[in-house]
């Protein structure tokens, strides 16, 4: 990251919008909820590339990636090829007094590397745990631990922050001069997550809802 050295992190368009504070990258990491996980499986003629949608959570330095064994792109990503990760914040459409300038607010984490088998048992059962928690904070606590049978029956993947670079874009529309007095309304439309009343499963007694669920948030208007 920072000056141009020909290093995939590099960001080649609108470079200003590039972020280099190791902070503001883990908040967009402990932020997001679904990562964009790319590689090129296959061989020879066959080589195809392929993006899936994943759960993911941060642990420390690492980027921890899990699935089921049966899975195809885990088990080309633990034999040892390249992956490329991202994550994406979208926070407000931004609407331009022309649609060329109609754009968005985002904060984006790419992040690239050789993504690793979590084989330690230990290992692997704080890795779970921190997918559970990553998704609704404090799940753990209330939880059973998991089986050997469910340690077992998931792969987790582990890939290092080293190589990562985050582009945001914040603000108002930027609109050419001569565009300025036409009649139309310009500015941003702010995007969030809504999260709406918990319903209970209907083969509970009733109870009301703990608070780590009742009061779950991810991120703000």
């Amino acid at each position: 990251m920072g000056e141009s050295t020909g290093n995939r992190t590099d960001i080649g368009r609108v470079p200003e919008r590039g972020v280099v504070d190791r902070d503001a990258i883990e908040a967009v990491l402990d932020e997001g909820m679904i990562a964009h996980v790319g590689l090129v499986a296959g061989d020879g003629g066959a080589a195809h590339p392929v993006v899936i949608p994943m759960l993911y959570a941060r642990l420390g330095d690492r980027l921890l990636l899990h699935g089921s064994p049966a899975s195809r792109l885990l088990r080309t990503a633990k034999s040892g090829v390249e992956v490329c990760v991202t994550v994406t914040l979208l926070d407000g459409l931004v609407l331009a007094r022309s649609a060329f300038h109609h754009s968005m607010n985002y904060r984006s984490v790419v992040v690239f590397g050789t993504a690793t088998e979590v084989t330690d048992w230990d290992d692997k059962v704080a890795a779970l745990d921190q997918l559970t928690d990553h998704v609704l904070p404090g799940r753990m606590a209330v939880l059973r631990p998991h089986t050997d049978k469910e340690v077992r029956g998931t792969t987790v993947l582990s890939l290092s922050l080293e190589e990562c670079s985050m582009k945001v874009r914040t603000g108002p529309p930027v609109d050419d001069a001569e565009d300025m007095e036409a009649d139309v309304w310009a500015g941003v439309l702010p995007l969030g997550v809504a999260v709406g009343a918990p319903e209970p499963d209907p083969l509970m007694p009733p109870r009301d809802a703990p608070d780590h669920v009742a009061a779950w948030s991810r991120g703000a208007i």
